[in-house]
């Protein structure tokens, strides 16, 4: 949070907040055109969607807009989940749950 700070208060003093993603990241913009965002939980780059992206990049000029309707191949952003914790639990729970239908070999004991 400290090493947030300076940004936290330069946001509140100079930033326009100009939207809000699903995720909770808060979009800001100030006077001299410089844009940023506030991330909701960890400082993750992963959850910023891509029409959020594009406008933080100059890519795009306009603002996403909740109502632009999506493309049926598009999928829901999600952000990278890659080793995070409660992922190897999930995986944990699934490998338990799961009917293996592989066998080990067992060899015989062998008498002398």
């Amino acid at each position: 949070m400290l090493n947030n700070l300076g940004t936290i208060i330069s946001t509140f003093l100079f930033g326009k907040k100009i939207g809000e993603d699903n995720f909770g990241n808060i979009y800001y913009l100030n006077k001299n055109n410089k844009r940023w965002v506030l991330y909701y939980k960890n400082n993750d780059a992963s959850s910023v969607p891509p029409e959020w992206q594009a406008w933080l990049t100059y890519t795009v000029n306009d603002l996403p807009n909740k109502k632009d309707k999506k493309k049926k191949w598009q999928i829901k952003h999600e952000p990278n989940k890659t080793g995070l914790n409660y992922i190897m639990k999930k995986n944990k729970q699934e490998k338990k749950n799961e009917i293996s239908s592989y066998n080990s070999w067992k060899p015989n004991k062998r008498e002398n």
